[in-house]
C-alpha cells in the first residue's frame, strides 16, 4: 500500500540527465494547447521542469535524471530510477517527483479537470511478482485521517500472472465519512480498480484522463489511451456516478506525484533489483470543450 507522506524531504542532488471505441476527432488533433494550466515538458534540462512547486523524492545521484536521449517530444524527458536498497525516503522505496506545492495542479471534491502524461516502460523491464506505481494522484491529512492511508487514485503495473498478462491498472480509493478511520477505522473506505491496456513494452504510453472528483457515487472517470506508435486514440475507461476520492477537511487537496515507487520494497527484496522508467509532458488542466487538447501528451 503507498505509504501516506508528511511534508518533509530528503534533499536530492540536482543531477542532469478495455477497449472501447475511439474518442472520434482525436487523431491529428493538432499541438498541445497553450491552456494547460502546468505542463512539465523537461525542454529546459531542469528536474523541477521550471516549476518551484515541484519537489524530489529520490535518495541518490542515481535517483532521478533528465534524459536527452529516451523523449516522448522535444529534447527532454525525465528518468527515474529505484535499486533495491536504496534509502527509504518519505516513508518508502520511491524516486519520485512530487507537486504538493503546485497550487494549479491541486484538487478537492467537485473537481473538473484533465490530466495528461506519457510513461515509457523499457523493453529490459523484467517480471516480478509485485505491482509497480508510476504515477498517483495523493492528498494532504488532516489529523484524523490514516496516516498510511493510499493515495486516491494510482496507475500500477501489473504482474503477468497465469491468467493474465502484464497490464496497466488504475486503483481508487474513496470514502464518503468524515474522519472514517478515526472514528469508524475505515469502515466506509470503497476500493475499486479498473484495468486499462495489456502492457507494451519499449514504448511510450500515452494517457489522459477527465475526473470528475467526488466523495460520493457522483463523480466520473474518463481514460483514453495510445502509443507512440499507434495512430490515435483509444477510450479505455469510462466510470460514471462513481466515488473516486475521500471525504476531508476543508484545509486539505489532492496533489500529483510521478516516478516509480515500489511498496512491497518496504519490507523486503522482490523478483528484480532495479527498475527504470521515464516520464514526459505531465500536464494538467481545469475543464473546458478543449480539454483534451491541453494536456495531450503525445504532440
Amino acid at each position: 500500500m503507498p505509504h501516506r507522506k508528511t511534508l518533509a524531504r530528503r534533499a536530492l542532488p540536482l543531477v542532469l540527465a478495455a477497449g472501447l471505441s475511439p474518442l472520434a476527432g482525436l487523431a491529428g488533433a493538432g499541438p498541445a494547447s497553450a491552456d494547460a494550466a502546468v505542463r512539465a515538458t523537461y525542454e529546459n534540462g531542469r528536474l523541477d521542469s521550471g516549476y518551484p512547486g515541484i519537489r524530489l523524492d529520490g535518495c541518490c545521484a542515481h535517483s532521478l535524471k533528465i534524459d536527452t536521449t529516451l523523449t516522448r517530444t522535444g529534447s527532454g524527458s525525465l528518468r527515474s530510477r529505484l535499486k533495491y536498497g536504496d534509502p527509504q525516503v518519505a516513508g518508502g522505496p520511491r524516486a519520485e517527483s512530487e507537486a504538493v506545492g503546485l497550487t494549479a495542479a491541486r484538487f478537492r471534491p467537485g473537481d473538473q479537470v484533465w490530466y495528461g502524461f506519457s510513461v515509457y516502460i523499457p523493453s529490459t523491464w523484467q517480471d516480478d511478482t509485485v505491482e509497480d506505481i508510476v504515477f498517483q494522484w495523493h492528498h494532504t491529512k488532516s489529523s484524523c485521517d490514516d496516516p498510511n492511508r493510499s493515495p486516491a487514485m494510482f496507475l500500477v503495473v501489473m504482474p503477468r500472472t497465469p491468467t493474465a498478462p502484464s497490464r496497466l491498472r488504475l486503483r481508487v480509493n474513496s470514502d464518503p465519512v468524515l474522519c472514517d478511520h478515526r472514528d469508524h477505522a475505515s469502515a466506509h473506505l470503497l476500493k475499486t480498480s479498473h484495468d486499462l491496456v495489456p502492457l507494451t513494452k519499449g514504448v511510450w504510453h500515452d494517457l489522459v484522463l477527465r475526473v470528475e472528483w467526488a466523495h460520493t457515487a457522483t463523480g466520473s472517470l474518463r481514460a483514453w489511451h495510445r502509443t507512440d506508435k499507434s495512430s490515435g486514440w483509444t477510450q479505455v475507461l469510462a466510470a460514471e456516478g462513481v466515488a473516486n476520492t475521500y471525504h476531508d477537511d476543508p484545509a486539505t487537496f489532492g496533489y500529483l506525484q510521478w516516478g516509480i515507487y515500489k511498496p512491497a520494497w518496504r519490507t523486503g527484496p522482490s523478483a528484480v533489483p532495479e527498475r527504470n522508467v521515464w516520464h514526459d509532458n505531465v500536464a494538467v488542466a481545469p475543464d473546458s470543450p478543449t480539454g483534451m487538447q491541453d494536456v495531450d501528451p503525445s504532440s
